[in-house]
């Protein structure tokens, strides 16, 4: 049996069988994770380098690098807690909508690149991706949502 720190509570014991990868070592796993998030962090922001391309009209690529950088830093979390933890994780009632929304604008980006060919649809899916993403994340911060929330409101009232 291997403790893992479990991020939606304190440690707890944890069977092989629930890690993706059950044959390595704690610090082994650390260090994919780290790994994963370091890399698909480093792509998002290395995705803004063609941010003008969505001034210029063309957002495919900075769409794409953007997402799969969101999806690699998210698979990170596969090599602490594996697979079936995250997934229970996006699915609680704290982050259900959120998650169907992220996970739709994904899609729905891929679809507007390669299907659809329509660089509006891009736009409106990056954002919507973006802000639930955003969104996401704070659900793992105290307090995090309130003070978005706090931020909107006073920016509405500006």
């Amino acid at each position: 049996m291997l403790e893992i720190f479990d991020i939606s509570g304190p440690a707890r014991q944890k069977s092989d069988n629930e890690s993706l990868f059950p044959s390595l070592s704690y610090k082994e796993r650390l260090m994919g994770f780290a790994f994963c998030s370091i890399l698909g962090y480093f792509i998002q922001i290395l995705s803004f380098g063609s941010l003008i391309g969505i001034l210029s009209g063309s957002p495919n690529k900075f769409a794409l690098t953007y997402s799969l950088g969101n999806i690699l830093a998210l698979f990170g979390t596969a090599f602490l807690i594996g697979f079936k933890k995250q997934l229970e994780n996006m699915i609680d009632r704290e982050r259900k909508v959120t998650t169907i929304i992220f996970a739709s604008s994904l899609v729905m980006i891929f679809l507007s690149v390669y299907l659809f060919k329509s660089k509006f649809l891009v736009l409106i899916f990056l954002l919507t991706e973006f802000c639930s993403y955003t969104w996401y994340v704070a659900s793992y911060i105290p307090f995090a949502r309130d003070c978005i929330k706090s931020c909107l409101r006073n920016i509405i009232k500006a």
